[in-house]
């Protein structure tokens, strides 16, 4: 690890334990690093330097329960949207951070880009799509859903997963909604999806299958 990493990583961590004075360590350190540029304002920069961070985030018994629920999927072509630097199935892996995409080892695929566009995906090329703790952090949620039903098999499966609990104060800036569990189960519902839905550790699955419509 190179010294600047080094300083990034500590200064991260005084970041998560209310050390103000942090922020200001690692915008100096981000002017010297190309993807870290404009950091934290830049959306992509931002991402890229929770790519230190992102394999201490989930508790074991989370990522446990989430790879049990996803078990089915294996075997079919998935999309994981907005994926970080962990799939919890082997999938094509799309995130707007490259850092994140390069840490994660789960992937047959990596490819970088933005959510808040067209996903750049054929038509019906996917068994299956999974969303885990990604949807706060989606402005334009219908588009995307509407994209998602795009790129899904027809009766193909998507799978939303979202935290009972509140994510911490510094990521908790980049959300841009704030739904109930009730308030995601409508918005799906309104996109045509059928939707199962419960709850374990803490967490809400959504299972939501449709058939296709363009």
């Amino acid at each position: 690890m190179k010294d600047w990493e080094k300083e990034f990583f500590a200064a991260r961590l005084e970041l998560d334990y209310g050390d103000c004075n942090a922020a200001e360590k690692i915008k100096n350190i981000s002017r010297q690093v190309p993807w870290l540029e404009g950091w934290p304002e830049d959306r992509t920069a931002f991402w890229n330097g929770e790519a230190f961070m992102w394999q201490q985030k989930i508790d074991p018994k989370k990522r446990a329960a989430i790879a049990g629920e996803l078990h089915f999927l294996e075997g079919g072509k998935n999309l994981d949207l907005g994926c970080g630097s962990y799939s919890y199935i082997p999938s094509v892996g799309f995130d707007i951070s490259e850092k994140m995409l390069l840490l994660n080892e789960n992937c047959i695929e990596r490819i970088a880009g933005d959510l808040e566009k067209k996903l750049p995906f054929a038509d019906g090329d996917f068994d299956s799509v999974t969303l885990i703790f990604v949807l706060d952090y989606v402005r334009n949620c219908l588009d995307l859903l509407k994209e998602i039903r795009r790129v899904l098999k027809k009766e193909g499966s998507l799978v939303v997963v979202q935290s009972l609990a509140e994510v911490n104060s510094w990521q908790r800036q980049k959300k841009v909604n704030h739904f109930t569990g009730e308030g995601w189960n409508s918005l799906f519902l309104e996109q045509g999806f059928e939707v199962e839905v419960h709850q374990k550790e803490k967490l809400v699955f959504f299972n939501c299958k449709g058939s296709k419509v363009y």
